[in-house]
């Protein structure tokens, strides 16, 4: 499922409040697609390292899921297109700048 389709599924699937072992068992095999497919993660996959919770609404669990997305969801890390990446830059410093 596309970010862009996520948080209407969620208002329109559940009922609200609900906690993750409801959302798991309603909608826990729903993958929520990664920009490489193959990284894609399942709802379940996301929700069930955070134990237990319950969600108020969409909204709540919609940021949820965002917010613990894995790396594999992440653009270019530390792109900027302003300038360079700043990891970088950062190590060209020398040492006395960088030390503070």
């Amino acid at each position: 499922m596309e970010f862009q389709e996520l948080s209407a599924y969620l208002d329109d699937e559940l009922a609200y409040p609900v906690d993750i072992d409801g959302v798991v068992e309603r909608i826990g095999d729903v993958e929520v697609d990664a920009p490489d497919v193959e990284d894609s993660e399942t709802i379940e996959t996301i929700l069930t390292p955070l134990g237990t919770a319950t969600f108020d609404s969409a909204n709540d669990l919609y940021t949820t899921i965002i917010g613990n997305l894995s790396d594999d969801y992440i653009g270019r890390k530390f792109y900027d297109d302003r300038g360079g990446d700043p990891a970088e830059s950062w190590t060209a410093l020398p040492d006395e700048v960088r030390s503070f």
